[in-house]
């Protein structure tokens, strides 16, 4: 059965989404950091400005459409940690120490980073791979190895390689080493 969303997503509508996104972060941040004056019309003029900019670029629409639902399980996660924290007797005063703290900021900013590389990647990577065998004969070996025109099969083939996994273990425990250490 087809939800309410997913007509949405499927009828071309989701620019809708897009345009509200953009117009109001960007209205949002004019009001908050007081750029270009506490103007209401003056920052939604620009607001709007700054919204048809993007609905021009079909790859920021792109980029912007598949960043919207990640981040909005990310936000959802995060909600559902501090309810889970609340159940369990963490107070007001708790839940404010702990969104100050800098290493929850990071880590915010960790995932931020981390779906926006995902969103680059996926909008981009296959036209990038494919321009990059333009005209090439390709040799695939049973390794399964990176040269493919895939981008898919080249994104598995380095992340699940022994020496990328043996890379991160050695990193999780030098990270987990130093936390030791200097805590």
């Amino acid at each position: 059965m087809a939800t309410p969303l997913a007509l949405l997503t499927t009828t071309g509508l989701d620019i809708i989404f897009v345009a509200l996104l953009v117009f109001s972060l960007v209205y949002a941040i004019l009001q908050k950091t007081g750029i270009l004056g506490k103007a209401i019309a003056l920052n939604a003029i620009v607001a709007v400005a700054v919204m048809f900019m993007v609905l021009l670029s079909d790859n920021l629409v792109k980029i912007i459409n598949f960043m919207i639902p990640w981040f909005a399980i990310a936000i959802i996660f995060f909600i559902l940690l501090i309810l889970c924290f609340q159940v369990f007797g963490a107070g007001e005063k708790d839940i404010s120490k702990v969104l100050g703290d800098k290493t929850f900021q990071w880590t915010i900013i960790g995932v931020g980073i981390v779906i926006m590389v995902a969103a680059f990647g996926t909008v981009f990577g296959p036209s990038l791979t494919q321009a990059s065998f333009q005209g090439q004969a390709v040799n695939v070996t049973e390794g399964g190895g990176t040269a493919t025109p895939s981008f898919e099969q080249n994104i598995y083939a380095t992340l699940f390689h022994p020496k990328v996994l043996g890379m991160l273990i050695l990193f999780a425990v030098a990270i987990f080493a130093i936390a030791f250490l200097t805590g």
